[in-house]
């Protein structure tokens, strides 16, 4: 997803988390149904047109209300993450009442204008007070069977439902357009996602529907308007629509949705792939044409992208010297001057995902099992924390961290590193390699196998 500092988008993307383990065509699909193959077509000026066949998956016509509390759990999550102190979530079933309401909307929105770039549309001063979220809040009593009772249980929580609003006038209103173009890269990356997870049929569905119910609630002047306009919108979202929007919200508040036990992935596996994966490079547009196809510029697909993506569905790439692509789905550029290194990095974290792991971290401050700080309790030279090049969590709830090191030279440094490491959280995992993946070091906490 092409970026320069992928911190800012999709949190990345730990890229697509809810994507990355099934996206490609020979992994991905419902169960018992592989994805659909979306066709690609060189174009002329380093563009793709990637088409995408009609596809239908029944099962995506249904959610069930404690997979929407999963949703909305992990949706949370995300949300309070880097402000804890922040306090506006009801328990399950209460009202979308918030005596913090200010400050966590002055938040929100800071962080969905931050990603997707300047409303397209009038921001109102508060959106509690705004047509549009009124009537988003009336609309799940029209949502048809099997989606219903989901639907009341999601917009019951203030933050997807001020998300949701957010993303009809940032994102949906560009659909305005009779083919709409989307050049921020943060836009694009998240255009071809929403697209790999349910068409772009079903996409342009949702967003003329979100266009639509804009419009009439701006012009309601009456209670009655304002439902007759939720209506037509509650009708035309399904399920595939319920679920985009709810990836359009989880986008909005840091990072993709993950995946939770018991809500089937929360998505499901997507319905279409490309194979070998998508790169985007950090200057990438999407244009939506007709019959169901994107028109993307800075783009790289099978082969070339399985090399850069490792293999994944969606990734971002950004150049380093001498024009090298550098794999940014887990974070920025390790560094420009050493690709090898950075490649290293988001491979094995790749693989930890893969496997599992949680709380995906690259080149991050080192965090306990707990996700807090861990400091050196005996720094050297005034260093009180160090960086893992990956760190992560195992499933049983252990960090994992490791370190690579690329020349022999810096050998000391790096074990010294390591060593404060261990001093920081001695129950975590510590380990450091060679770039080619001789095993140099390893502490494990006690009473624990080697990963």
């Amino acid at each position: 997803m092409g970026i320069a500092a992928v911190r800012h988008w999709l949190g990345v993307v730990g890229c697509l988390a809810l994507l990355s383990s099934c996206a490609t065509s020979r992994e991905a699909g419902a169960p018992g149904r592989p994805a659909r193959a979306v066709q690609v077509q060189p174009l002329s000026g380093g563009r793709a047109k990637l088409s995408f066949p009609p596809a239908a998956f029944p099962g995506w016509e249904r959610l069930s209300v404690q997979e929407a509390q999963a949703m909305l759990s992990a949706l949370h999550e995300a949300f309070l993450k880097d402000s804890p102190h922040i306090r506006i979530l009801a328990p399950p079933g209460a009202a979308a009442q918030s005596p913090h309401a200010e400050a966590w909307e002055r938040r929100l929105r800071q962080e969905w204008l931050s990603r997707w770039g300047p409303a397209l549309v009038p921001l109102p001063d508060t959106l509690a007070h705004s047509r549009l979220l009124q009537a988003l809040r009336l609309s799940p009593q029209f949502m048809g069977e099997g989606v219903r009772e989901a639907a009341h249980e999601l917009f019951r929580s203030p933050v997807f439902l001020a998300s949701v609003t957010l993303s009809v006038l940032v994102y949906f209103a560009a659909w305005l357009a009779p083919e709409p173009v989307f050049s921020k890269a943060f836009a694009s990356a998240a255009t071809v996602a929403l697209a790999l997870v349910v068409g772009v049929v079903e996409l342009t569905h949702l967003a003329w529907a979100c266009v639509r119910l804009y419009r009439e609630s701006e012009a309601a002047r009456s209670p009655g308007a304002l439902e007759a306009a939720a209506e037509r919108f509650g009708k035309a979202v399904g399920g595939a629509g319920l679920r985009a929007l709810v990836l359009v919200a989880s986008f909005g508040v840091g990072k993709a949705m993950p995946s939770v036990p018991g809500a089937g992935g929360l998505m499901g596996a997507p319905r279409y792939a490309v194979e070998g994966g998508v790169a985007l490079g950090a200057a990438a547009s999407v244009q939506v044409v007709a019959a169901g196809a994107l028109v993307v510029s800075g783009v790289a697909t099978g082969e070339v992208a399985a090399g850069l993506c490792g293999g994944t569905a969606l990734c971002s790439v950004q150049s380093a010297a001498g024009g090298v692509k550098l794999s940014t789905r887990y974070g920025p550029a390790h560094t420009r001057q050493n690709p090898p290194h950075n490649e290293a990095i988001e491979q094995e974290l790749a693989r930890r995902e893969a496997a599992g792991h949680r709380d995906l971290r690259k080149n991050k401050a080192q965090l306990d099992a707990r996700s807090e700080p861990s400091l050196d309790p005996e720094p050297v030279r005034g260093v009180r924390f160090r960086r893992p090049d990956a760190s992560s969590l195992r499933p049983e709830g252990v960090r994992h961290n490791t370190n690579y090191v690329s020349n022999p030279r810096d050998l000391k440094r790096e074990l010294e590193a390591l060593e404060a490491m261990r001093r920081a959280d001695p129950e975590a995992i510590h380990e450091l390699y060679l770039l080619d993946g001789t095993l140099v070091r390893r502490y494990m906490p006690a009473g624990r196998p080697a990963p």
